[in-house]
């Protein structure tokens, strides 16, 4: 029997992240430290997408490198298409409370990290 392995991921990116790309769109992301990570997309207050899945981390150094996101399971809209393996550049910034992720050398989205709700 095998056992599912996990992807590769550190600490250094995990936390609740929240982005305002504009156009009245929202974007709030929850990745842990264990590869796994979920997201959901808000435009003019209606869900048009929810994704989670896995990813893989390759740090550069402690504040950068490149990670891909797989997509497990998603729930979107047909404007907001389909879900689709994702590589981007990262970079921390802000002693870690910003997230830059860049795709395809043009597109960027700029995540805050959002400090966790007390229940």
């Amino acid at each position: 029997m095998f056992a599912p392995t996990l992807a590769k991921a550190d600490e250094s990116i995990s936390g609740q992240w929240r982005a305002n790309p504009g156009h009245n769109v929202i974007i709030v992301m929850d990745v842990l430290a264990d590869g796994h990570w979920a997201s959901q997309t808000v435009q003019n207050d209606k869900v048009v997408a929810e994704m989670a899945g896995t990813y893989e981390q390759k740090p550069g150094n402690s504040t950068s490198g490149s990670i891909v996101f797989t997509p497990v399971k998603s729930k979107v809209s047909q404007e907001h298409g389909a879900a689709t393996v994702e590589t981007d550049r990262y970079t921390l910034e802000s002693g870690g409370n910003v997230l830059r992720l860049v795709t395809n050398e043009k597109d960027q989205m700029i995540f805050r990290k959002q400090p966790f709700a007390k229940q």
